[in-house]
């Protein structure tokens, strides 16, 4: 059997090369390894400072910000765990930007106990503790690091039948927390995992089963605004979404458009009208589908008022000629 872990490293460097690790995460899958930077390096080391391994963590600008503000990088990395590993280290060449200890064993967390709630589970667990040793030893003079007490930080990560696995909440302190099912953003079977994290090594434990229902979509209407009042003898185009419960775009096929409830369009999310009347009018958008949840009907659908202005003096005049020219039919 392969008892080999490895440390999710992650964290944030400024370009001052400050850096600010994040609450580590410690499994026996490798999940996806990502090409990394040979400018950097993680380095494991033993209570006497050796070098057992190094790898190049990914390190990643986090994108644009304001001209003032400093630039910001990402750090992940994958740091396969040694048995004498004692501390780690992110270096830039020769210079040590970060270390820690890494304890003996990951925290020891029992399993929660699970109640149902009003949209979800209330999870309730009991606070492990971190012991302060490193490789046994209460002094360790010869770990870089020393031994401090650790604060242990818990999550919950929902495994989905898929194969996706999806934080739901993370850093909480307290023993206990409320899962609303009815905000997650996927639909199917799934487990709960609660895992307890001292900063660097993690342990997880079974939480709950749980069935979540696939959810109506969304739909609104994005133009025209609510309450617009729009020109008289002009064309009119309007623009809907559609999202399902993942915040994902939905196939337009099922959607249907109507004005003061006459049907005028369908299958799309833009189209346009012309030729209302002066007045108030009803626009809907509906979304026709099957399968939700419980309590939820098949159709959603969204709708705004929007009002056509009354004909210019120009118009009236044209009206006026045109009444008086044309033949009576």
């Amino acid at each position: 059997m392969n008892d080999l872990t490895y440390l999710q490293i992650r964290g944030s460097l400024d370009e001052n090369m400050v850096y600010r690790p994040r609450p580590g995460h410690e499994s026996s899958r490798p999940g996806r390894r990502n090409e990394g930077d040979p400018a950097f390096q993680l380095v494991l080391l033993d209570c006497g400072g050796r070098v057992l391994l190094s790898v190049a963590p990914q390190v990643i600008s986090s994108g644009c910000g304001n001209a003032g503000d400093p630039l910001r990088y990402r750090v992940r990395g994958l740091l396969p765990l040694h048995p004498d590993g004692a501390a780690y280290e992110l270096r830039r060449g020769e210079i040590r930007l970060y270390g820690d200890a890494i304890p003996p064993s990951p925290p020891t967390i029992s399993a929660p106990r699970c109640h149902k709630s009003a949209n979800g589970f209330t999870l309730h667990w009991q606070p492990c503790e971190q012991p302060e040793s490193i490789n046994g030893s209460a002094a360790a003079d010869d770990n870089p690091y020393g031994t401090t007490a650790r604060r242990i930080t818990y999550s919950i990560v929902a495994a989905m039948e898929s194969g996706r696995r999806i934080t739901i909440a993370r850093g909480l302190t307290a023993p206990d927390h409320t899962v609303d099912v009815s905000l997650m953003p996927v639909a199917g079977k799934a487990t709960l995992y609660l895992i307890a994290s001292d900063g660097v090594r993690s342990s997880e434990v079974e939480a709950a089963s749980i069935n979540i229902p696939l959810r109506a979509p969304t739909v609104h209407i994005l133009a025209p605004t609510p309450e617009a009042s729009l020109p008289f003898g002009q064309p009119v185009s309007v623009l809907g979404c559609c999202l399902d419960m993942g915040g994902q775009p939905c196939s337009p096929g099922p959607t249907v458009w109507s004005l003061d409830g006459e049907r005028f369009a369908a299958g799309t999310l833009v189209t346009a009208f012309e030729s209302l009347p002066p007045g108030s009018h009803r626009l809907t958008l509906a979304y026709q589908g099957e399968g939700y949840q419980v309590g939820h009907a098949d159709r959603v659908e969204a709708s705004i008022t929007l009002k056509i202005e009354e004909p210019d003096a120009d118009y009236q005049r044209w009206e006026a000629l045109m009444r008086d020219t044309l033949p009576p039919r």
